[in-house]
């Protein structure tokens, strides 16, 4: 199973991340050998591009949960680059490093052995890394100037003659040589000489002119493929991930994809999702391991104390049994004892042993120390204690059964206790197993053509947009406003341009809400103003026709003609969750329109409380309603500035 991206790969998925060019880097995370960064592009919103150590590199819809205390590296990455511009992606040469030019910095991705990432400034002096470290040729260290490791040849770029004396003068097989000299790894080498129709144990040194060329062009055959990302299967589990169908998977199932980073993000997000199951629950399973270690002892326990409850409680009865002959024995033996002593006594007995007395064959043992003999009995040794009444030795073994009862019964308590314990633990394991990831997928859906603007749909169902800046006030009136619409626009400075669409059609309630949106919207909101004016117009009525002598700016526009002017609007909305055109949708407008698509919803207006803020508050809400709805998609549809929540109605 692949584990890591080849140079090929990254050749591939390189050309693929300079879309991201120019996005804004937003915020950074760290988690062992992971670097992810949360861009912000323009007009389609939030990418995450994941950089991992010695592994991978591509967008991710899998985001792992970030740490409660971040590394002090993740601190220092958001100190230099939060804020910036990604100016540039590249990999280098064809080597397993990319590197991102970020201001004035590069954050350099090494993905081979062990792998690094490391931030160097203008003069490439390394500020920081994921980890410090020294080799023969070169210190990953700050202060330090940062060295690429020795390179080796292009195989997009190195030539035919180049090939030739490269390949030809080596004396180990082809397929080594090609996957070594030319840095494309074993698979492409394989593939290459499949294509060729040449043994890849052949020796280079031995290949002639013709056989030589068959390679160098289906190497480059392979190398300007077509891109057709794909998952390769075998037996249903994933074994590689590529960007280029290969004749070597003839036959495979597989799985193809729009983009090479939905391909690595599906391939490596299933290894991740794995990863993190397995160490969700490693402790429980070792817990697990312990106590049926602990169950396994306490299982011979059982059996310990079962044995000796048995045993005594057999030998006490065996003692009954016999009452009369261990009687007399215990009377014949004591007087023996007292007149012999225990020395003579012994003697006396081994004597009777050797000679066939009955009484002293059945003596098995003597130990004057405790005054007792053992003596067998139906086959069973009993220990009798010449000082003590037969009643009081069949007491003895009464009393040891008590106390193995007893044990035993703490024994079973102890067990059964642990086997709830490990019960309890296999239940934890299988809802362990069963809960959401901590690593997560967002499912990005396609954003509407008109999420790229304020936005509202009004409580009678008109689709109403504005523009957020300059650029989209323009876009707003010269593409999207048509002369079946209403344009609507606030009397404050830097206001958006207001649009509703089929807006001839539209009622007083439409309008009305559509000039409030637009008051709301505009520089009323950041300045703490409660109320504002705002007007309607015909489209027709709307031009970028500047009077004479003055210039219209992007985004400005002059009206000329009657306004239709609506006084003392409040500046006011309410945010929640709409069904509009099949989806549900976090929408933002005018508390009339907003209560009219959901019967929950939050209102708010200017205050003191940061955007970003109020953003987490609503979404927190809005979590607790089952909705999940990123900050981003907040962020882009809250009015610009603070504000506070005045109700929350559920």
């Amino acid at each position: 199973m692949k584990q890591e991206m080849s140079s090929v790969d990254i050749k591939y998925i390189v050309e693929e991340l300079k879309s991201l060019e120019g996005a804004r880097v937003d915020k950074i995370y760290h988690d062992g050998d992971q670097i992810r960064i949360k861009l912000h592009i323009a007009g389609e919103g939030r990418k995450d591009l994941i950089i991992e150590a010695g592994r991978r590199i591509h967008l991710t819809t899998y985001i792992k949960e970030a740490p409660q205390q971040p590394s002090s590296f993740t601190m220092l990455l958001r100190k230099y680059l939060s804020g910036l511009r990604l100016e540039k992606i590249e990999q280098h040469d064809f080597d397993r490093i990319v590197k991102l030019k970020i201001g004035e910095y590069t954050l350099i991705a090494e993905l081979f052995k062990r792998g690094n990432v490391i931030l160097v400034d203008k003069d490439n002096v390394i500020i920081s890394a994921m980890r410090h470290e020294e080799f023969k040729d070169r210190a990953i260290k700050p202060k330090h100037e940062y060295k690429i490791p020795p390179a080796r040849e292009n195989p997009i770029d190195v030539s035919w003659g180049k090939f030739k004396e490269l390949i030809s003068s080596q004396e180990v097989e082809i397929v080594r040589a090609l996957a070594r000299s030319l840095n494309m790894g074993g698979l492409y080498a394989e593939e290459i000489l499949l294509r060729a129709e040449i043994g890849k144990t052949k020796k280079a040194n031995e290949l002639n002119e013709d056989e030589l060329k068959a390679i160098f062009d289906r190497m480059k055959e392979v190398f300007n493929s077509p891109k057709k990302p794909n998952i390769v299967y075998k037996d249903s589990a994933p074994i590689d991930v590529l960007p280029i169908e290969l004749k070597w998977y003839e036959g495979y199932e597989k799985k193809f994809f729009e983009t090479f980073s939905e391909a690595l993000d599906e391939y490596f997000g299933k290894i991740l999702i794995e990863s993190a199951k397995i160490e969700r629950t490693k402790k429980l399973q070792d817990k697990k391991r312990g106590l049926e270690v602990t169950l396994r002892k306490q299982e011979e326990m059982i059996k310990g104390f079962e044995r000796q409850m048995q045993e005594n409680q057999e030998i006490g009865d065996l003692i009954y049994a016999n009452f009369t002959f261990v009687e007399n024995l215990l009377k014949e033996l004591s007087k023996a004892v007292e007149k012999l002593g225990w020395e003579e006594f012994k003697k006396r007995i081994e004597e009777g042993r050797k000679s066939g007395n009955k009484v002293a064959q059945i003596i098995k043992g003597i130990d004057p120390k405790e005054k007792a003999v053992t003596v067998e009995l139906e086959g069973k040794k009993v220990k009798l204690y010449l000082n003590k009444s037969i009643g009081e030795n069949a007491e003895i073994y009464y009393e040891k059964a008590k106390k193995a009862k007893h044990k035993l019964e703490g024994a079973r308590k102890a067990y059964e206790d642990t086997l709830k314990k490990i019960q309890e633990i296999e239940k934890l394991i299988e809802e362990e197993e069963k809960k959401e990831l901590s690593v997560k997928k967002l499912e990005k859906r396609k954003k509407k053509w008109f999420e790229k603007f304020r936005w509202f749909v009004s409580s009678e169902g008109f689709l109403v947009i504005g523009g957020k800046d300059a650029t989209t006030n323009e876009i707003v009136v010269k593409r999207h406003m048509s002369e079946n619409d209403l344009y609507c626009h606030a009397d404050i400075y830097g206001a958006p341009h207001v649009v509703i669409k089929d807006g001839k059609k539209a009622g007083e309630k439409t309008i009305f809400e559509a000039c409030q949106f637009a008051v709301s919207m505009s520089r009323a909101w950041k300045d703490g103003i409660y109320s504002g004016d705002a007007y309607w117009a015909d489209p027709s009525q709307v031009t970028k026709k500047a009077p004479s002598g003055e210039y219209l700016g992007k985004g400005a526009f002059m009206v000329y003609g009657k306004r239709n002017w609506m006084h003392g609007l409040p500046v006011k909305l309410a945010i929640g969750i709409v069904e509009y055109e099949g989806e549900k949708l976090p929408m933002c407008g005018p508390v009339d329109a907003v209560r009219a698509h959901t019967d929950k919803y939050i209102i708010i207006r200017p205050g003191r409380t940061k955007k970003s803020e109020l953003a987490k508050k609503i979404a927190k809400i809005f979590e607790k309603w089952g909705y999940k709805v990123e900050l981003d998609d907040l962020m882009q549809i809250l009015p610009p500035g603070n504000g506070e929540i005045v109700e929350v109605v559920e």
